[in-house]
Order: C-alpha cells, then sequence, then structure tokens
C-alpha cells in the first residue's frame, strides 16, 4: 500500500477534489489494488479502446454489459479509470444492493465506490460533475448462463431515465469475456428465490469447492470498448422524456450488441 499514493497520484488528486458521498473510502482500494492489477493485467489481459471519449471533468454516465454474481466488470472498469493517467477519474458505480443483507458485504462495496440504487443518488452525483456507471442488465445478468454468453440482455430503461432528465452525455460501453469467463451451467431460480438472492449460479465447481472458489473464472482474454457518445433530444414534456429514456436504453443495448458481435467476428478471424 505504501506505493499506492506514488503509482496513482492523479487519481487520488481526483478523489481529493471529490466529496464522500456514499462512504468511499481510497484506502479499500489500495488494498485491493493488486488483486485488480493481476485481474486485469495477468489472468484476463484486458485491453481497452475508446476511453479518450471520456471528458475530462463533468457529469457523465457510462452504461455497460455486465455477466456474474461477483461484479467484476464493474471492478475492472473502476481499475481501468484509476490507472488511466491521461483519462483517470473516479468512477460511481450505482447498482441495486438492497438485496445484500451483510452488512459487512454492503460497506465494502461502498468503500470501493458501489452506490445504493436510487433515481437520486444517480443525480446527486450528476449535479456535482460526477462519472457513473450503471449496468441495466441486472439483475438478470447476475445468473446468466453458457448458453446465454455474449448476448446482452434487455436494459431497465427507469435506469437511464436520472441520466435523461438531466440531460447527461451517454456512454455505452461493450465488455467482451465477461460472459465467457465465468463457468456457469444455469441459475437455480429456486434456490435463489429460497435464500433471496438475485441469483443461484451453478457451476461446474459447486459443490464441490467452498465460495467463492465455486464461482472460479477462467483466464479468457477480455476486452472494454467505451463507444461514442449517444446523441439525444429529451424533449420538455415528461412523456417525451420516459419515451426517450426507452429508446436511447434500447439504442444503448443494440450499440452494445453490435460491437460484441464485431469483436467475436474479429476473433473468429484470428483463428
Amino acid at each position: 500500500m505504501s506505493a499506492f499514493p506514488n503509482k496513482y497520484r492523479s487519481y487520488i488528486k481526483k478523489v481529493h477534489q471529490s466529496d464522500d458521498y456514499f462512504g468511499f473510502d481510497v484506502r479499500a482500494l489500495a488494498r485491493i489494488e493488486p488483486i485488480l492489477k493481476f485481474l486485469h493485467d495477468d489472468w484476463w489481459r484486458l485491453k481497452s479502446e475508446g476511453f479518450e471519449r471520456l471528458p475530462e471533468d463533468g457529469p457523465a454516465l457510462i452504461i455497460g454489459n455486465a455477466s456474474g454474481i461477483i461484479p467484476w466488470v464493474a471492478l475492472m472498469l473502476i481499475y481501468e479509470l484509476m490507472s488511466d493517467r491521461k483519462k483517470c477519474r473516479r468512477l460511481h458505480v450505482v447498482t441495486d444492493m438492497s438485496e445484500i443483507e451483510h452488512e459487512s458485504i454492503h460497506t465494502a462495496l461502498a468503500e470501493l465506490g458501489f452506490v445504493p440504487w436510487s433515481p437520486e443518488n444517480i443525480k446527486r452525483l450528476l449535479s456535482k460533475g460526477e462519472l457513473v456507471a450503471i449496468f441495466p442488465e441486472y439483475p438478470e445478468a447476475a445468473g446468466k448462463s453458457w448458453s446465454m454468453k455474449n448476448r446482452v440482455g434487455a436494459f431497465d430503461w427507469m435506469k437511464i431515465l436520472p441520466a435523461i432528465e438531466t440531460h447527461t452525455k451517454l456512454f455505452p460501453l461493450a465488455t467482451l469475456g465477461c460472459d465467457e469467463a465465468p463457468v456457469t451451467l444455469f441459475n437455480a431460480e429456486s434456490l435463489s428465490k429460497a435464500l433471496k438472492l438475485s441469483a443461484f449460479p451453478v457451476s461446474p465447481f459447486f459443490p464441490w469447492l467452498p465460495f467463492p472458489f465455486n464461482l472460479a473464472s477462467l483466464p479468457i482474454s477480455w476486452s472494454m470498448h467505451l463507444l461514442p457518445v449517444i446523441e439525444y433530444q429529451p424533449g420538455k414534456k415528461r412523456q417525451d422524456i420516459e419515451e426517450c429514456a426507452r429508446t436511447q436504453a434500447m439504442f444503448a443495448e443494440g450499440e452494445i450488441q453490435a460491437e460484441l458481435n464485431r469483436q467475436l467476428r474479429l476473433r473468429h478471424r484470428l483463428f
């Protein structure tokens, strides 16, 4: 941790320029930085593209696809923006944390930059000029089976509505590899309902290995591509704003799926 302040000087400067809204603690991020670096650089060998499109400051919303019960895509995105000296920015990941009953897990996520979902929380962050990320597939993405890999689930337009209301810049983010890395055979819906979980993914390692090893991830290469900003005019009437949110949610979903398909075609040509 002693090398963290020198290595991430630009990021720490950004953190000091931002208020501590929801319990974020940069020391918690410093503690897991070696793990994030290993996963990013060595295990998944993540390659990024398009992050120069992000504004250096001011509000923006990243809309991404994700998979798995552990929010690896969000953590990799946090690390990507933390370690990028040219486009270094602090990221707030807004997600539904209502089903997390363990206070220690809730606190740990908050310290890393996760924020409980609510329209008020998103609007507050955007009004302060913060960078926010959402993954509108959840909770369905948590239990995505192997047969559904690389297929983007339907986006919840309500998660995008607060950004439309504030006319915030929208950036779709396509992540390839996150669906293939977790070895999920199927989602045990009856168990997930009984345990009050968003999903209960069953893998070849369950129940033979203990948690979290039963959610082991394969060392498959990842790629993150931040797509161009979405242009839109929300209108002034409430029904126009809501219709705009629905349209932009479907558009972002389509753009991300198209980019995943493009990357898959390029991968197949290489092999």
